[in-house]
């Protein structure tokens, strides 16, 4: 019987060989043993359509799915029920923020969320892990506890992806609330407001998704960059490979 682990890293090379991402169909993939394809495959389908919810990207889900099971198969996950996506491939105006339980296969929250500044308008398309770069970083995240700040209630952000996101705290990247993430900001303005980076939740929904996935669960902000999707140090962990160490201050 095929191991948990070598299904793992299986499906983990099966995606990172892709040039692209592809459909849930599996077509133009690698020769690999076809019942450790076949069982990753279904199995991540599956998860997948039992969410149902189309706003949710199935290449977000699976990419975020993967370095979930990356982080978590080091011992990084301290909560592991839940996965929130970023799908910043969608336009501001979009719910592109999803916490997701993973136990019972439900969508827990859905959310508008604001882009950095210097990311884009309606839509973010620029990326950087920058200190004042005023834009927002991709890659996986480890949530923190939540403080009291400048912006009200936040939550702490840890970025596990080196070169892209791991200087979220000198940058002070976290979760928090804002009001120009409303949907009445974005029918006055056409599109939400924009942070220096942060992920800027509505104010009446920020406090209760914080507490729902404070403590050390997983946070992956996906957008369908090649350069990133192939070099991000998460998606590229297997076993028998040390994950490139993040500076983590």
């Amino acid at each position: 019987m095929i191991s948990r682990l070598s299904l793992f890293i299986t499906f983990l090379l099966w995606v990172t060989s892709q040039g692209h991402p592809g459909s849930w169909s599996g077509k133009n993939s690698p020769d690999l043993p076809a019942a450790g394809k076949a069982l990753i495959i279904k199995q991540i389908q599956e998860k997948f359509y039992l969410l149902n919810e189309p706003a949710l990207n199935a290449e977000a889900f699976r990419y975020g799915m993967l370095g979930y099971h990356s982080l978590l198969s080091r011992g990084l996950v301290k909560n592991d029920s839940l996965l929130t996506i970023i799908d910043f491939s969608q336009s501001s105006l979009d719910e592109r923020f999803f916490v997701v339980n993973l136990k019972n296969n439900t969508i827990l929250y859905k959310s508008l969320v604001s882009h950095g500044r210097n990311s884009g308008d309606l839509y973010a398309s620029r990326f950087s892990n920058k200190i004042q770069s005023h834009q927002s970083a991709l890659g996986f995240y480890i949530t923190g506890d939540p403080y009291l700040g400048g912006q009200g209630y936040s939550l702490q952000l840890d970025g596990m992806d080196t070169g892209y996101n791991d200087h979220s705290k000198i940058r002070s990247i976290v979760i928090h609330g804002a009001y120009y993430a409303t949907q009445d900001y974005a029918e006055r303005y056409g599109r939400l407001g924009r942070s220096f980076g942060c992920a800027a939740l509505p104010p009446f929904l920020s406090t209760p998704i914080i507490n729902t996935i404070k403590g050390g669960s997983v946070v992956f902000s996906y957008f369908p960059d090649q350069t990133y999707l192939s070099h991000s140090v998460v998606l590229q962990y297997t076993s028998g490979d040390p994950l490139t160490s993040h500076d983590g201050s």
